[in-house]
């Protein structure tokens, strides 16, 4: 190799290191995907409902009052209060897993997609489990109970 190859690689090398500590090399990461890590039910600040736990499963209970005209639709309600984690996470939507129950209805918005608002017509308990939706399956299971 020629001596003046050598130096032109050396130059070359030595400006690109000058180049490079100049301007940097920040990484900009668009569109980054959080993935959601947990779900929590948060309803122990619910006055009206009890929470007890059976095996390290939460049990949401609350007292049945029964309906005021057997026509209507009626009966005790809960809504599922949960919170997904991390705060930052990309897609945050849940959805209710269960059995379905004469019962027991789950209320869905104006999308067709369940609230988390529970309606019991009658003394019932059913497990619901809350998962996520951004395919990484996470979830947390809870027993809801009107006594």
């Amino acid at each position: 190799m020629k001596k003046s190859t050598v130096i032109f690689i050396a130059i070359i090398y030595l400006s690109s290191i000058a180049i490079i500590s100049f301007f940097g090399m920040k990484i900009a990461v668009y569109n980054e995907i959080i993935p959601v890590t947990a779900i929590e039910c948060i309803n122990e600040t619910d006055e009206n409902v009890e929470v007890t736990y059976s095996d390290d499963k939460k049990i949401l209970k609350v007292p049945f009052t029964e309906p005021a005209n057997i026509e209507e639709i009626s009966g005790t309600m809960i809504q599922i209060q949960f919170r997904v984690l991390p705060d930052n996470a990309s897609e945050k939507e849940v959805k209710f897993v269960y059995s379905e129950n004469e019962r027991v209805y789950f209320y869905k918005n104006e999308n067709g997609e369940e609230t988390g608002l529970v309606l019991f017509s009658g003394k019932a308990n059913i497990r619901v489990t809350i998962m996520s939706t951004d395919g990484r399956r996470v979830m947390t299971e809870i027993t809801l109970w009107a006594y």
